[in-house]
């Protein structure tokens, strides 16, 4: 069977020296934000890799010189197949660029990972897989597997090339959804863009390499920010909308995908109940729950409790 590898990156934002490191490149100190927080996600993002995808050769964790603990994984399956790996070694060449506290800086790199596989599914901690999945649910032969639809780029809508500004100036959080359309740009899309949603994304590592080694300023370019910019581009919707343009894509129907926004609005009775109904939903395969850190301990204790029991059968 044809190698397929996992990437996760992650950080401990509750640890300390990581904390003085951030502060340290900070204009303001005390500003850190609590999205680098996490709580255990990457336990669970494991697991359900383990159990759900056991196709996978390989699990790669990306960190800044820490490890994560794993407790939940230990009680139920071997660690053989995970590998930390530090930013040191993918930013190998390019060490003038570390400490980097920036996602989209860290995803440009993670094809110089040692003996990752040519096709690797890159997964960020807070995407867990819910049912079994096969290799055919993410390649195709030599095609990627893209969860998403096709939605026009922000230079060619003024309107939201305005809010860009008015974002720029106050200084909130670069969009996600600009980043994907400027990386559609680079690769040639000027009217359109391939807009991606929060679940694990096929990788062919070939396609980012060759593109860096024949345009490394962009690569450069992007390296040159310690922390998220509206300059930069989405590294993986950067190979997604390359294999577009090759040919080499399968879209799938984002009914694959159920993701939970806004958990700190929800109560431990309405997750439940939200869960319980997707133990029913046939169809969804890949769960994301974005900034459980934010969620009330009685809230995050029902995600754990569904999810580890599903986990333990």
């Amino acid at each position: 069977m044809e190698k397929i590898d996992a990437v996760i990156t992650w950080v401990d934002g509750s640890d300390p020296k990581y904390q003085v490191k951030y502060q340290g490149f900070l204009e303001k100190r005390g500003d850190f934000k609590k999205q680098y927080m996490q709580a255990d996600e990457i336990d669970f993002c494991v697991l359900s890799i383990i159990k759900y995808a056991p196709f996978i050769r390989k699990i790669f964790i990306v960190t800044d010189g820490q490890a994560p603990d794993l407790i939940e994984t230990k009680k139920l399956v071997s660690l053989d197949k995970i590998k930390i790996v530090d930013h040191k070694e993918v930013f190998s060449g390019l060490e003038d660029f570390l400490p980097t506290f920036n996602i989209r800086s860290i995803d440009a790199v993670l094809y110089k990972i040692k003996d990752l596989s040519e096709k690797f599914i890159y997964f960020n901690d807070d995407m867990f897989l819910i049912k079994k999945s096969r290799p055919n649910d993410w390649f195709i032969n030599d095609k990627a597997v893209l969860i998403g639809n096709w939605a026009k780029t922000y230079n060619v809508q003024p309107l939201k090339k305005i809010a860009q500004l008015f974002k720029s100036a106050l200084k909130s959080r670069p969009s996600y959804n600009g980043a994907q359309s400027k990386a559609a740009n680079i690769a040639g899309f000027n009217k359109k863009y391939f807009k991606s949603y929060h679940s694990g994304r096929p990788q062919i590592k070939s396609v980012i390499k060759n593109f860096y080694n024949n345009n490394p300023k962009i690569l450069i370019r992007q390296l040159s920010y310690k922390f998220r910019s509206d300059k930069q581009y989405m590294p993986y919707s950067l190979c997604w909308h390359l294999l577009i343009k090759k040919g080499q894509y399968e879209s799938a129907n984002k009914d694959r995908l159920i993701e939970i926004e806004k958990i700190r609005t929800l109560g431990p009775e309405k997750l439940k109940k939200i869960l319980l109904d997707l133990d029913s939903n046939t169809t969804a395969q890949f769960l994301n729950i974005q900034d459980l850190n934010f969620a009330s301990k009685e809230t995050f204790k029902v995600f754990k409790d569904w999810l580890i029991n599903k986990l333990a059968k």
